[in-house]
């Protein structure tokens, strides 16, 4: 009895100490430094085909306020404001966009989805999509979630106006859960639609919930250490905006692609 107690204590543990050495695979921090690189280049891009959904919907006539504001709060950076108006300048010269411009915009995506689509394959151990199935998938992607972030707006501005008529808006205020819920929303659609080949809801959910809730503690934690912590802007002065605005990037793709690992592990062991 004794030695079968034995056995299966030692089985337990063998599979905790996989899982978790799974988990924290050494990869991970290459690939988010990866993702970091092509997010940068990523970016501009990104917010330009927002603004040309958004102005184009009358419906979403302040979604792009609103996903402005909730960009400018996840930056985690005392000059956030400084970051947000270098952006809005890029994104006010859209208009000028000529055929290179436009180029520009897609070359940054492909690239993007490109290193983006590579990584979690190999994190799901799949193979890669081809060619034009990477840039169907992607490309409904790109134009999905915009319409979905607009969506996810108008709908709480509604929901808040109703609650407002009711006289109960002041006790249930939608906006102070809807930014860590569009967080939520966005990595548990990242993590059952981006690999390839069928993910259970069930592990995306779980793994998405935690994912984006460390997340949003990490940002708060971040927030406090910049705010507090001068020496950073003793050493490197103005360049310190940069280097935080680097270094969030870089934290929040780890704890995305950690959760994606989790995601793949809970998956697998579903399926055993």
């Amino acid at each position: 009895m004794l030695k079968e107690k034995k056995s299966l204590l030692k089985e337990y543990w063998l599979f905790i100490r996989d899982f978790f050495k799974d988990l924290f695979d050494d990869r991970l921090g290459f690939y988010a430094a990866s993702m970091s690189w092509s997010t940068l280049f990523f970016i501009i891009p990104f917010m330009v085909i927002l603004l040309v959904l958004f102005t184009h919907m009358p419906i979403f006539d302040t979604a792009y306020g609103k996903l402005h504001e909730l960009i400018a709060k996840n930056l985690v950076s005392s000059d956030s404001a400084t970051i947000m108006a270098h952006i809005d300048q890029f994104v006010a010269n859209a208009d000028k966009l000529g055929y290179i411009g436009i180029g520009y915009v897609f070359v940054a995506a492909v690239l993007f989805f490109k290193d983006y689509d590579f990584i979690v394959n190999d994190i799901f151990e799949t193979p890669q999509r081809s060619a034009w199935g990477a840039f169907r998938t992607y490309f409904f992607l790109l134009l999905f979630l915009p319409l979905m972030l607009g969506s996810s707006f108008w709908l709480s501005r509604k929901i808040q106006t109703t609650l407002e008529a009711m006289g109960i808006a002041g006790t249930l205020h939608v906006y102070y859960l809807f930014p860590y819920l569009i967080i939520w929303l966005l990595f548990y659609l990242a993590y059952q639609f981006s690999p390839r080949g069928h993910v259970s809801p069930r592990a995306s959910l779980t793994s998405s919930f935690i994912a984006s809730l460390i997340w949003y503690l990490a940002k708060s934690g971040f927030l406090f250490y910049i705010l507090y912590n001068k020496t950073y802007t003793s050493i490197y002065g103005g360049l310190s905006t940069l280097l935080f605005f680097f270094l969030w990037i870089y934290i929040s793709w780890a704890i995305f692609l950690h959760g994606l690992r989790f995601c793949y592990l809970l998956d697998k062991d579903e399926e055993e």
